[in-house]
């Protein structure tokens, strides 16, 4: 990257660092900041905001207003399949801000350099203290490009980067999650099992294949891990109908299907009940996210509950106090055992 940006975009604090050669922190410091700048260095920093035209209103503005108290959260784009899981996280993300005296700003989703455009615009606006993005994939651009510009921001979830991340994450230990799972229905005496919604694209759900992959081989449950067994898939409800026919369908069917999504576990349990099968008794099924879809109607999907709240606190945290050594945090779900794994019912 050259100095000066091209003609069809503002220049960034990366561009800034490096025709003044500086670290990008260095420029961050010289805005927010200065009296912890060398007079000479924050001279260069200067002189090449003026030459690249960066921002110089929202400059000066940042330097009078006092710390802003709200929080920015990029919600995420809208799921055609639905997620009551993220509704609930975003009540308990208000409600963090509000402990901590702060109010949240809600940011829309849109192509990733418009939206860093946003986000440089309302920090460095003094109009927000920092970010939180959630819905991170394997190699999402957004932390990186706001590690880079020296934009305070705490992930709801992990890249490909994951415990080598220079920035601070937060989640729910998914491996786990899926483990307490296939552990519960060892217990239930069910021997042969089959994993539905394998996403490569996200590291959460990595994650939860490999959770399911982990307990299966340390229970001996081998023959649940053959690729017939692993299902790739999304998550809406018309899928998790479809693949628990082709599940039932095969020539060694399982006797319990572990869903990465509510989702998927409520499309299961519909095709179980058209063909006369009971779940729990029959075949058992389980859930991840514990949202209301578990407990609608006569069946009760047994499913991984995730510690929203806590997360949400810890990603509020993380964003206030910028700890200087970013933070890598798993936070331990827990299950909620219903009618779809009781053998009685």
């Amino acid at each position: 990257m050259s100095g000066a940006p091209d003609a069809q975009r503002k220049a960034s604090m990366a561009d800034v660092a490096e025709l003044a050669g500086v670290s990008v922190m260095t420029v961050s410091n010289v805005i927010n900041r200065p009296e912890i700048v060398a007079e000479g260095t924050r001279a260069k920093v200067h002189a090449a905001m003026g030459e690249l035209r960066y921002r110089n209103n929202l400059v000066a503005r940042s330097l009078r207003l006092a710390q802003p108290r709200q929080i920015g959260y990029v919600l995420p784009a809208p799921d055609a399949a639905g997620n009551q899981y993220m509704d609930v996280f975003l009540h308990d993300l208000a409600v963090a801000c509000q402990a901590e005296d702060r109010n949240l700003t809600l940011i829309t989703q849109r192509d990733t350099d418009s939206l860093i455009t946003a986000c440089e615009d309302l920090y460095f606006g003094q109009s927000v203290a920092g970010f939180v993005i959630s819905n991170v994939g394997s190699d999402d651009p957004r932390p990186v490009e706001l590690h880079q510009r020296g934009i305070p921001f705490a992930a709801y979830g992990r890249t490909g980067k994951a415990f080598d991340s220079p920035w601070s994450w937060a989640e729910g230990d998914a491996a786990l999650g899926i483990d307490m799972a296939v552990a519960h229905l060892a217990e239930r005496g069910h021997r042969e099992l089959a994993f539905m919604g394998a996403n490569h694209a996200s590291e959460t759900m990595v994650q939860r294949e490999i959770g399911y992959r982990d307990a299966c081989r340390r229970l001996g449950l081998d023959s649940s891990v053959a690729d017939e067994r692993i299902v790739h898939s999304g998550s809406d409800l018309a899928e998790g109908v479809r693949i628990t026919a082709d599940l039932l369908d095969a020539p060694n069917p399982p006797t319990a299907i572990v869903c990465k999504a509510d989702t998927l576990a409520a499309g299961a349990v519909i095709t179980l009940q058209a063909r006369g099968l009971a779940p729990g008794r029959d075949i058992a099924v389980t859930g991840y996210d514990d949202t209301p879809l578990t407990s609608f109607g006569p069946v009760g999907i047994t499913s991984v509950r995730q510690a929203s709240a806590a997360i949400a606190a810890a990603l509020v945290r993380l964003v206030i106090d910028r700890p200087e050594t970013p933070e890598h945090l798993l936070l331990p779900p827990s299950l909620t055992v219903r009618s779809s794994t009781d053998p009685g019912v």
